[in-house]
């Protein structure tokens, strides 16, 4: 009875130990899933910007990183939008929702981004999820955008 007592306190500290390690999942140049408490060797490769003292490391949830991948989000403004802009981009930021941002700043740039809507007028600020193209700032509809891309709310 005491070494039972004893063997499953030692396999419970054992379990809690492991608990708050980070599992890393990668696919090798042979196609084999790998499981590991280490990164991949590949994450040694990672760009170290350390001319500013900044190491680049992604922390975002699985989830975010999935739904980025497949629908990434571009956020299009231009340098009169200030309020709106600033607000769209106050929105992604607090859903933490990974986007890059495109300033149009000529008319080619405008040009562009009418043939990607399919209109002829833009009103900005709007975003792309994916392939989706959404004009203005609507909460409700970015929302239910990034809803349906997966990412996390």
């Amino acid at each position: 009875m005491k070494i039972a007592c004893i063997a499953l306190s030692l396999v419970t500290l054992l379990a809690s130990l492991s608990a708050g390690a980070e599992v890393y999942r990668w696919t090798d140049k042979n196609g084999k899933a790998n499981y590991s408490d280490l990164p991949p060797p590949e994450a040694d490769a990672q760009a170290r910007r350390l001319y500013d003292s900044k190491i680049e490391q992604d922390k975002l949830p699985f989830e975010t990183k999935q739904a980025a991948e497949r629908f990434p989000i571009t956020l299009y403004v231009d340098e009169s939008c200030k309020e709106h802009c600033a607000t769209a981009r106050q929105w992604l930021q607090k859903r933490k929702a990974p986007f890059s941002e495109k300033i149009l700043k000529t008319a080619e740039d405008g040009d562009a981004l009418k043939q990607l809507s399919g209109k002829k007028e833009i009103f900005l600020p709007s975003v792309t999820v994916g392939r989706k193209f959404i004009e203005g700032f609507e909460p409700g509809a970015w929302g239910t955008a990034l809803d349906t891309a997966g990412y996390p709310k």
